[in-house]
């Protein structure tokens, strides 16, 4: 990762609006989920407010996506900054005068913020690739996602003090002005306009741009591969966790400290991983990652499943080496994860012409956005009904043999191909 790329403004500016607004949204998450179980107590209505606020994005992200290549990009990334830091700032308000937030009111906010969300993403996906091209790319990408594993690791911890100290009202406000500072900041950055507006909108012409981002993936081998590769890494990796409680707290008996340590590793790796991968790229190529990441955290997947093991576990007397273990494998998956987030990011934005970016994302982020509650259902549901050790080997098969098959497509995808939709099909994996 060559951090000299920020020397450019609009790269700085773009990240800097980043950190600003990812922080202020951790902060924020962690803190509503504390008052939330303070005030009512019920893990149920906790849990509710997480699942209501995904509805927005799976109902309205395709939408978005065909929006995201219509309109100025800039102008929606601001507005939509600026109008999240309205919304919040109204909340705060609302909780100044009352001294309290109703679940109602709750609800409000986390959808709302959530509509903002699904029309943010799919525009905000397309500003990096506007503002810098070739093997910047993965420098640019790199610091991206350390920026977002930072506030997973910094936001909820500033989120926790803040709200033992001051309560959720300061946290509203933080929030709030770091949405508008972040939409000042992008205010200044340049992107060149992209957006492909029809003459007419009507639903005909919403239909016909919807179609051609679909056509646009299913013509494009590489980028249907890769849709398929990160709903799989989606859809396994997202119930990990899960099995992770299930192992260390069950079966290993570990305390509440030890496992916060299991936690920990993952945001470590996390962070770790984009300062290598600008190495690995000089020696591989996008496809070629992601093959070998995703296939890697299949494998090491299957390998946490011997943990539980009797065999495994009589092998000692104390669960000291198996927890050792699990410690091990969490900071490998967390580092193939990572990468392989990064190297579709890149492989993503050169394969695809900055006219269908946004709608050709959404289609991607939805899908995956939807595979992870059906991931956490389905194997929490298993977790509970089969042996952990033969649950983990079925999630570790999964993106595995998934890598198998498609690993024609994925290794010999040339990244000097132009990102145009001319190329040639060929057999799907």
């Amino acid at each position: 990762m060559n951090l000299s790329i920020l020397k450019k403004k609009d790269v700085s500016l773009l990240m800097l609006s980043k950190f600003i607004s990812v922080i202020g949204t951790g902060m924020q998450e962690f803190a509503l989920s504390l008052y939330v179980l303070k005030v009512t107590g019920s893990a149920t209505l906790f849990a509710s407010v997480l699942a209501i606020s995904i509805i927005p994005q799976l109902i309205l992200g395709t939408f978005a996506g065909v929006l995201a290549d219509w309109y100025d990009r800039k102008k929606m990334v601001v507005y939509l900054d600026l109008l999240n830091g309205v919304v919040v700032g109204i909340f705060t308000i609302i909780f100044l005068l009352t001294g309290a937030l109703s679940m109602l009111e709750i609800y409000i906010l986390v959808i709302l913020l959530s509509v903002i969300t699904a029309f943010y993403q799919p525009v905000v996906g397309t500003i990096i690739p506007s503002i810098v091209t070739g093997d910047e790319l993965v420098d640019a990408n790199s610091i991206s996602s350390l920026i977002s594993n930072t506030s997973t690791l910094i936001g909820p911890v500033l989120g926790a003090m803040l709200f033992g100290f001051y309560g959720i009202s300061i946290i509203l406000a933080i929030n709030s002005f770091s949405f508008i500072f972040a939409g000042i900041f992008e205010m200044f950055i340049k992107v060149p306009k992209n957006n492909n507006k029809p003459e007419k909108i009507s639903l005909k012409a919403f239909k016909n741009d919807f179609t051609e981002g679909i056509k646009f993936i299913k013509r494009k081998n590489f980028i249907l591969t890769a849709v398929i590769a990160a709903l799989i890494v989606n859809f396994t990796l997202a119930p990990v966790t899960i099995g992770l409680v299930y192992i260390s707290k069950r079966i290993l008996k570990v305390s509440d400290f030890q496992y916060g340590l299991v936690e920990g590793i993952f945001a470590v790796s996390m962070m770790i991983a984009p300062f290598i991968v600008g190495k690995i790229y000089k020696k591989l190529k996008s496809g070629t990652i992601m093959f070998i990441s995703v296939f890697a955290i299949g494998v090491l997947i299957i390998i946490m499943g011997i943990i539980p093991t009797n065999f495994y576990l009589s092998l000692f007397n104390k669960n000291t080496v198996p927890y050792i273990s699990i410690l091990i494998i969490c900071f490998l998956v967390g580092l193939m994860a990572t990468v392989a987030s990064i190297s579709l990011n890149v492989a993503f934005q050169k394969a695809v012409p900055l006219e269908l970016m946004g709608r050709v994302g959404a289609v991607m982020s939805t899908g995956c956005l939807a595979a992870v509650p059906l991931g956490q259902m389905l194997f929490g549901i298993m977790f509970d009904n089969i042996n952990a050790s033969i649950c983990l080997l079925i999630m570790g098969i999964i993106p595995a043999v998934t890598m198998i098959a498609c690993r024609k497509n994925l290794v010999k995808y040339s990244e000097d191909i132009p990102n145009a939709s001319k190329v040639p099909s060929s057999d799907n994996c």
